[in-house]
């Protein structure tokens, strides 16, 4: 988007700020994520503090935002050694943190969880807050609940790409869905107290089934067809996938078979 197409969207969104206001805020946006490029996360903090402070309810600052503490969260960035900066290493397998250290990560991801929770106050259709905040939170039930909203308007933002024979961006967001299906499975994984590898990883991948080996290659398949427009091979593999989806009682069947339909009608037309 160009300049004046963010202003202007923002100003649609909140009519009763300013454009002179709504311009300061996205100027301070736009140098944050240039830091964030530079990878300076502490002066791009400031920047979007500045903007929010302009703009209260600027979603996107919030949600950047978030996604640098949640960096810090997750112990990034690390020390050249490749530990969290103010623990130390002790011989080859034994990494000591102290108490502030631990305290201070968990209180990043809260700031994190705080601060994707208001990108979706102010946009609630933005799926990859719902994603990002499901990373970071730490009940199982929460995660579940935003990687399932999350699915849901990636979802639906996928079919509106296909109605404007916007494949690429379609097949992005399609991607984007599966991934968020091996977190999810991942998650389960681990709840039932499986070791195994999960299908997540593909180090120890003899532990996933062949069947869903096929699955996962068929979808990729299908992704990559669609991006390159090529509707025809992207509805064979769909119609693959959803076979084996039929057969395993997935829920992803429905969502596979509407994809069908709406390649179907594209090629039609």
């Amino acid at each position: 988007m160009t300049i004046w197409e963010i202003i202007h969207s923002k100003t649609e969104a909140s009519p009763s700020a300013s454009l002179q206001s709504q311009a300061g805020a996205i100027n301070w946006f736009l140098k944050g994520i240039e830091k964030v490029n530079q990878q300076d996360y502490e002066g791009a903090l400031l920047d979007f503090n500045r903007a929010i402070q302009i703009d209260y309810d600027y979603a996107e600052a919030y949600f950047q935002r978030g996604l640098i503490y949640a960096k810090y969260a997750q112990g990034q960035p690390l020390n050249s050694d490749g530990i969290l900066s103010g623990c130390r290493r002790i011989g080859d397998y034994r990494i000591v943190c102290p108490f502030e250290v631990k305290n201070r990560i968990k209180e990043n991801k809260q700031k994190a969880i705080k601060d994707f929770t208001q990108a979706i106050k102010f946009n609630p259709l933005y799926a990859a807050a719902y994603y990002q905040r499901g990373l970071v939170e730490e009940s199982q039930q929460k995660k579940l609940q935003d990687f399932q909203q999350s699915i849901n308007l990636y979802f639906q933002k996928s079919l509106v790409y296909l109605n404007q024979n916007d494949y690429k961006q379609a097949a992005e967001l399609l991607e984007t869905i599966d991934n968020v299906y091996a977190e999810i499975i991942s998650l389960e994984t681990l709840s039932t107290g499986d070791n195994r590898q999960t299908e997540k990883n593909p180090i120890n991948s003899s532990t996933i089934s062949p069947e869903r080996k096929k699955l996962d290659v068929l979808m990729g398949e299908a992704c990559q067809a669609l991006r390159k427009g090529d509707l025809k091979a992207a509805g064979q593999k769909y119609r693959e996938a959803a076979l084996i989806l039929r057969e395993r009682k997935d829920s992803r069947y429905q969502e596979v078979q509407q994809i069908i339909t709406e390649i179907e009608q594209m090629a039609n037309r």
